[in-house]
């Protein structure tokens, strides 16, 4: 059977090939395919992306610690270094009085079997660096640089006692004496004097010497 169209062209139905169809289904394909790429390769990139924010959280975290015990340390390293200080600046301030006494009362001329100078009161005092410097530059004990001094008020049986016991104090190297006032006392027989004896003391007195050079045996 032959089937005509009667119909103008304008009104006939058009029939296109195929190929069209192909097209746009291999665009698709490939729309489909780009956006699946894309997603995969953001994916993947976020994934790494995430591992390394874990890692750096990772360091950050160790960090912080390091940080912490670093602090501590530091804190540490200050309160020992305070400690240290206030010990050094006790060491600094300790006076060993008695081996210093013993030095003066060794210092002491003997008349005899007893000492030629009866000790009624001896006072103390340790001298600042300053007192020290000054009283050198001012000449105080001829110069030398006292530390250490000792008020002494006491009993002498006479005037060669009281020269020898001036005399034992002038002559050591580590002492000088600052002589003030002595008078005969009727009553007692004795001549009563004040003074202030110096004495060069050395720090914790490690070498102190008892006795001076042996100038206070006479």
């Amino acid at each position: 059977m032959i089937k005509l169209n009667l119909l103008p062209k304008n009104l006939r139905r058009r029939v296109e090939p195929g190929w069209w169809r192909l097209a746009a289904a291999a665009m698709v394909a490939l729309v489909f395919g780009t956006v699946g790429f894309i997603h995969f390769s953001t994916a993947t990139r976020l994934a790494a992306l995430e591992s390394n924010r874990d890692e750096l959280r990772a360091q950050v975290e160790e960090l912080r610690r390091e940080i912490a015990d670093q602090n501590r340390l530091n804190r540490e390293q200050a309160q020992l270094q305070q400690i240290l200080g206030v010990r050094n600046q006790l060491r600094e301030r300790y006076v060993p009085w008695s081996q210093n006494l013993r030095a003066v009362f060794g210092q002491i001329p003997r008349e005899g079997a007893r000492p030629g100078v009866q000790i009624r009161t001896i006072g103390t005092r340790l001298l600042s660096p300053q007192d020290v410097q000054s009283n050198a530059a001012s000449g105080a004990y001829d110069g030398k640089p006292i530390n250490v001094e000792f008020t002494i008020q006491g009993d002498v049986l006479g005037e060669n006692a009281l020269i020898r016991f001036l005399e034992a104090f002038e002559t050591n190297p580590r002492f000088g004496i600052n002589f003030q006032q002595a008078q005969f006392d009727s009553t007692k027989g004795l001549y009563t004097f004040g003074a202030t004896v110096g004495y060069i003391a050395e720090k914790n007195n490690n070498t102190a010497q008892g006795g001076g050079d042996g100038t206070g045996s006479r």
